[in-house]
């Protein structure tokens, strides 16, 4: 009896012929590191899209694919997102994520966004409060770091509630990011949560605020609980 794998062709080949290390590459780059980090980034960005294929082998090379990427091209700051993201939350490795993004904190010292994404990458998949307030105010002291960043490391300093805490960590990548992809997963989240305030808030001026968060979201609650009413 024949099973099957749950792999596609191309994932068979790439279980067949692993990622390259980067000292690997480098040997043979012949200076063009970056035109090669381009390279794999666009296979990177192929293997992430095969949404059914990454069910079947939970991203397995997520972490190699962005360690090769950002080695090469230390200085490209878009494949740290997904290290947060894909890694650090489809991987379920926050640990595996912290060390590609400090290599990119290291590499980029006049650079806000990398702490940043760090930070978010503490408090939300590593569920480390504290460690992501280190990094947002590390993120604040940053040449052009908007100034939301030290606030945001005294939220989540402060003994408030996490549903807070999570809304505006979230709301922080929003309108930040400007991959399409993440942004949706954000925004995603985000009505997630404002919907679960509505409901559960006693309070008539939290509730309001979620349906004017919720609005800004593009969701307009009243005509959404009409709809569900019919």
């Amino acid at each position: 009896m024949k099973v099957s794998s749950g792999l596609n062709e191309n994932d068979r080949f790439s279980a067949r012929i692993p990622l390259p290390a980067y000292e690997t590459v480098s040997l043979v780059s012949l200076g063009f590191d970056k035109l090669i980090a381009d390279c794999y980034w666009l296979s990177f960005i192929v293997y992430y899209g095969d949404s059914e294929a990454r069910e079947n082998d939970r991203y397995a090379l997520a972490d190699k694919y962005l360690d090769l990427i950002t080695s090469l091209d230390p200085e490209f700051v878009q494949p740290y997102w997904f290290a947060a993201f894909c890694v650090g939350n489809d991987q379920k490795n926050p640990q595996r994520a912290s060390e590609i993004l400090e290599k990119g904190i290291a590499a980029n010292q006049d650079n806000w966004y990398l702490p940043f994404i760090a930070g978010f990458n503490q408090y939300m998949f590593a569920k480390d409060e504290s460690g992501a307030a280190r990094y947002y105010r590390q993120a604040s002291k940053y040449p052009d770091a908007p100034a939301w960043l030290a606030r945001q490391a005294d939220i989540l300093d402060a003994k408030i509630p996490s549903a807070i805490k999570e809304i505006n960590a979230w709301n922080d990548v929003y309108y930040s990011v400007h991959e399409e992809g993440l942004k949706q997963r954000a925004r995603e989240k985000l009505i997630r949560l404002w919907l679960d305030v509505y409901k559960r808030s006693p309070s008539e001026k939290i509730r309001s605020r979620a349906v004017e968060s919720l609005g800004e979201l593009g969701i307009n609650v009243e005509l959404m609980i009409n709809s569900r009413k019919r």
